[in-house]
């Protein structure tokens, strides 16, 4: 199966944090499918887990790459809107 790339952009003033994470862990594990998560150029991780999210201390401002493993381009579109929309705070 392919991975269909989105960009979202972290807004939230706090940056990623707990909540922001685990709503999006939630969302991960509802739709059932592999999600990794992180900056271009460095290692990305799964998203299913909010301290590995965490873990990569995402500030205010930066972009972010979703890997989502679909081959539903309208599936991946959605789920990297929610994401986006849980990273506005």
């Amino acid at each position: 199966m392919s991975a269909i790339a989105h960009e979202v952009e972290v807004l939230d003033p706090i940056g990623l944090h707990a909540r922001p994470a685990s709503q999006i862990v939630k969302l991960v594990k509802e739709s059932g499918l592999t999600i990794t998560i992180g900056r271009e150029g460095e290692e990305f991780v799964k998203a299913n887990s909010a301290l590995m999210l965490m873990s990569l201390k995402i500030k205010t401002g930066e972009k972010l790459t979703l890997q989502i493993e679909t081959e539903d381009s309208t599936v991946a579109g959605e789920i990297a809107g929610q994401i986006q929309e849980f990273l506005k705070g």
